[in-house]
């Protein structure tokens, strides 16, 4: 079922993303990050946790524990690239406006809406 769930948060995410090009829209964008996050996020835990299991060894003494603070540190770092890169937008769209296709962000907000 998670994986159902994160194979339709993928698609969801590509959708925005190409709707938030053609439509000029950042609030789609930013929808879109913001679902890739919970993705990359979810993955990394994943693969993280997994590497944490293994036992330790004569070189690994502490085990492979390191791997989940690693992990964090990298999730922050790409939520923090995230946010940077919608501030700078925010500020170009407001210093240079343009129209906004709304069907595309109709359609697409009606699409991501999940109960």
């Amino acid at each position: 079922m998670r994986l159902l769930h994160n194979i339709v948060n993928i698609i969801i995410t590509l959708s925005q993303i190409v709707g938030g090009i053609l439509s000029g829209s950042l609030a789609l964008l930013s929808d879109a990050m913001h679902n890739f996050s919970d993705v990359l996020a979810l993955f990394i835990a994943y693969f993280a946790n997994r590497l944490a299991a293994r036992p330790n060894n004569a070189t690994k003494t502490f085990g492979y524990k390191r791997a989940e603070i690693l992990a964090a540190l990298f999730n922050a770092s790409v939520l923090i690239g995230i946010a940077i890169f919608l501030i700078i937008e925010a500020f170009h769209k407001f210093y240079h406006p343009e129209a906004i296709n709304s069907i595309w962000v109709i359609g697409l907000g009606t699409l991501s809406s999940q109960p």
